[in-house]
Parts: structure tokens; sequence; C-alpha cells
């Protein structure tokens, strides 16, 4: 593959791009710190309920465990859909929520209504996180939260993705007053790109392997979004077999199904890692090519493992999505290019999913 086929993809442009787009985006909210805590503080006391379609919906869930870890205000993760055929199940009348569709357009047909039936039928408020906080279902909450963005071409999220849960993480560190977090994020845009530019040989030499033909992404936590997403990511690029699990859930079944055409991706985290030790060597002995994404330097993965990307400790658990999802980004580029699959138009699929409801 030449350079110059992966520069005029816009795909790969826009993986490479997106922590810059971090960057102005973080500029951005120095400005807002005030009002961003006064719109947590309005809504401390409700239930909050982050909702989307696809990627929005796994970013969904990832910035629901991550907003509450921060916060500790409760937080859940629903697909639009649901809200569309049971609403009643998501808003329990004797709770109250907040309702924050996802979305990168805005104009995600179901995310739309699912945010006009929270606020016509359950009286519920929303506050809308988009690229496009011009939209309809951003103009029409109570509250949005903004920041530039450059408009994606491609047809999958990457630095959409990314930069929304980007916000997320910043309004809770806002709200928690946690300085050593928005330390930290000041800094993970140019430490996500080191790592990324750091590790693409090894990305593409992984996703080169021909006898990968099924893939499996693991993650407990935060790290189920992203393991969600990286299966998604995988399907929409390479028209491949990929799932993703609870990684402790894999055992649980499904991974009788693991042969040595299974690629198995492990997302780590601090407070499973007891378990995952052990489930990445049992997962070895099936003969599955493994793949390890963690924060420790001290070889526990390297004897088991066919593939590892150690990221850096000085990060809390609660960035590392941000370290990951590039990279996973990448693995499917590099599958769909290997495979001869032009990423940038996956089959039946379009941009935004516009529906006549």
């Amino acid at each position: 593959m030449s350079e110059k086929s992966e520069e005029s993809d816009f795909t790969y442009q826009e993986i490479l791009r997106q922590q810059a787009g971090w960057k102005k985006a973080i500029v951005h909210w120095h400005s807002q710190n005030d009002a961003l805590k006064s719109i947590v503080d309005k809504f401390k006391d409700r239930i909050w309920v982050f909702s989307g379609c696809g990627t929005s919906y796994y970013l969904a869930q990832t910035a629901s465990s991550l907003f509450e870890l921060i916060t500790g205000i409760r937080s859940l993760a629903v697909p639009a859909s649901e809200v569309l055929t049971y609403p009643e199940i998501v808003f329990n009348p004797k709770s109250n929520y907040l309702f924050i569709p996802l979305s990168r357009s805005g104009t995600t047909t179901e995310t739309v209504k699912a945010a006009e039936i929270a606020r016509d039928l359950f009286d519920i408020p929303t506050f809308a996180i988009s690229c496009n906080s011009q939209s309809a279902m951003s103009t029409q909450s109570q509250d949005r939260l903004e920041f530039p963005f450059e408009t994606e071409r491609s047809v999958v999220m990457t630095g959409s993705f990314t930069t929304m849960l980007l916000s997320i993480i910043y309004l809770a560190a806002v709200a928690a007053n946690d300085t050593d977090l928005l330390s930290q994020l000041n800094s993970i845009p140019d430490a996500s790109f080191a790592l990324m530019t750091k590790n693409q040989s090894l990305i593409q030499k992984i996703a080169a392997n021909r006898l990968s033909q099924e893939f499996v992404f693991l993650g407990q936590g935060p790290m189920l979004g992203i393991a969600n997403e990286a299966s998604l990511k995988m399907q929409e690029m390479t028209i491949s077999v990929s799932h993703a699990f609870h990684a402790l859930e894999y055992r649980h079944g499904p991974m009788s199904t693991a042969t040595q055409n299974t690629l198995i991706c492990i997302l780590c985290c601090q407070p499973a890692l007891r378990y995952e030790i052990p489930l990445v060597k049992d997962l070895k002995k099936l003969g599955a090519n493994i793949l390890v994404f963690h924060s420790h330097s001290n070889g526990r993965f390297s004897d088991f493992t066919d593939y590892e990307i150690n990221i850096q400790d000085e990060f809390s658990d609660l960035l590392k999505p941000l370290l990951f999802m590039p990279l996973l980004q990448m693995l499917a580029y590099y599958r769909a290019k290997a495979k001869n699959i032009n990423p940038d138009t996956p089959k039946n699929l379009s941009q935004v999913v516009e529906l006549s409801l």
C-alpha cells in the first residue's frame, strides 16, 4: 500500500487529525467553565440518560460510565430506539431525568425523535451534544454543549466520536472540580497522537494478518463502549465478522467460537486487571491471536500475547478510552486497505440515517 493511497482517504485524514481538533475544543471550553458547571449543578439531582444510535450509542455507553465515575451523578446509556419504542421502561415516573441526545450531525431521526418524546411526553429537559451545534436537535434543547469541529467527510465516525467523548469528560471534570483530571486533559491530545504514530506500523502489521478472519473486542466498565465501537468500526469499514463483549463474559459461551483465525483484543483497565490477566492466559490456550491494550511496564502480558500496546502510566484510567480509540479506528482502517476495500464508502451505509417516522 502506498502512502499516497492513504493520504487520499478521508477516513485516514480524519483519524490522524482528531487530536488537533481536541486541542481546539479544549481551548474553547476553557472560557466556558462556569457555564458548564452551572448546567451540571442545575441537573445534578436527576438521572442523566445518554442516548444515540450506532456509534453514538456506544459513545453513550462509555460517556455515561465515565460521567458517573467522575461526578457521582447517576447515569445511564440507552439506544434512542428504546425511547421511541419503550419510553416507559427508560423513564420511570418515580425518578427525575435529564436526557442527553448524542449525534454527530444532530439530524439522526431516531435521536431527534427520542429527544422530542422526552421533552413533549415526559416533560424531561434535554441537553444536546453534537458536532453540529446549529442542528434542530441542538437548538431545540434547553441546553447544549458546543465546540469547534471540522466536518467529517467520511461515512464512519472517527474524530466525532472521540471529540464528543472528550467534551463529556471535560464537562464532568469541571463539574467535579477535578483539577488533576483537567490537567491531564490538556496533555492528552499530544500523548494520544504520539501513541498513535508510535504504534502505527504495528497496527498495520496486525491488520495485514490474513489468518485473522474474526475479530473480538473485550472491555469492562467504560471500556465496553470502546469495545463495541471498535467492533462496529471493523464491521463498517472491513465487512468482517466482529463482536464485542464484557471481557469476563467472553468465557461464558462466546469463547467456544475462538480459533487460530480469531483476533481477540482486550482493552485492560485497572479495576479488572486481576481478572483480565488470567483471562488473557486462558484465551491464548485456545489458539487465538491476542492483542492487549494496557498501561503496565512489568511484563505481565508479554509471555502470552501476540501483540501489546502499552500506554503511558501517568494517565488516569478515565482517559484510556481517548488513548485506545484512535488506534482501534486505525486497525479497522488498515484492515479495510488490506482487503482492498475503500473505507470511505462502506457497504450499505450513509453518513446520516434519516427516516420518515
